[in-house]
């Protein structure tokens, strides 16, 4: 005959194997620990690690960091911090049912989300591929490009920067892709191509380089024939040119770029490693 159990003793809860806890942790950091009981610990876990992942995104596009260590260094001490936590998620969890991990998994998918588009609100990255930007941007370079550049002031002139296609009224220009260019005149200039010099107010820009060039041609798209045949930028909005001023679709053929077209400076090129560095 089996002996019954002590009275007041109570069976332990089903649970699963420790690697379960990691790989919990792995979709959403800490939910191990804190399923496993430790919620304090887990929710701590979880509040760090968001923290840090979006530093170091924001940071990455920054110009004022320059070169590219801060961001590897960041990155390297995110793994790290990151492997310390599912070490120590490696422990018994709770089993779930059904109904646990369909609740869990969403809650995975939502804070996956959350946390892309928390994301682009600050750096967001892209791949180039053409060579209107040489010999600043090459085809095939990775950029990363500061989102949140023009949350409080506006875009200057050498900027370089990423935006939209879709609300360009030229029917030459393809919707649904991102242009990169250098911002050349502001809001109000007033713009014209002389012997291959472009003028700003009547007066040839000095810096950058590249805008101080005399290779810039005059299309007739842009810059309708006239009298005094001046381009004047709407308010609201930027022109842009390539800095492969010869070869480059730009806004002497469609026009200035609405404000609300632009969606961040491009910063840094982060890919290949050999021209990895600082957009000047």
């Amino acid at each position: 005959m089996e002996g019954s159990a002590p009275a007041g003793t109570v069976a332990a809860a089903p649970s699963y194997r420790g690697w379960v806890g990691v790989l919990l942790s792995f979709l959403i950091a800490g939910a191990g620990i804190f399923l496993a009981g430790n919620r304090k610990v887990g929710l701590r876990w979880f509040l760090g690690l968001t923290v840090l992942s979006l530093a170091t995104v924001a940071l990455a596009s920054l110009p004022v960091m320059p070169g590219l260590m801060t961001c590897v260094t960041l990155i390297a001490l995110t793994g790290v911090v990151t492997l310390w936590m599912l070490v120590l998620s490696y422990r018994p969890v709770p089993k779930l049912r059904v109904r646990g991990w369909v609740l869990f998994l969403l809650l995975a998918g939502l804070f996956s989300g959350l946390e892309v588009q928390g994301s682009h609100q600050l750096t967001r990255a892209f791949k180039v591929p053409t060579g209107s930007m040489e010999p600043t941007i090459l085809p095939a370079d990775r950029l990363l490009v500061q989102t949140s550049a023009y949350w409080f002031s506006p875009p200057r002139r050498g900027d370089v920067v990423v935006f939209r296609t879709d609300m360009l009224e030229s029917p030459l220009v393809p919707r649904g892709q991102f242009y990169v260019k250098r911002v050349a005149a502001l809001p109000g200039e007033a713009l014209r191509i002389d012997y291959g010099r472009l003028l700003v107010n009547e007066r040839p820009l000095q810096n950058p380089a590249v805008l101080a060039s005399r290779n810039f041609s005059m299309p007739m798209i842009a810059f309708p024939p006239g009298k005094t045949n001046t381009y004047l930028v709407p308010a609201g909005s930027y022109y842009v040119v390539g800095d492969n001023v010869a070869n480059s679709f730009d806004s002497r053929h469609f026009g200035a770029v609405p404000r609300q077209s632009i969606i961040g400076r491009a910063t840094k090129i982060y890919w290949p490693w050999a021209h990895a560095g600082d957009i000047r």
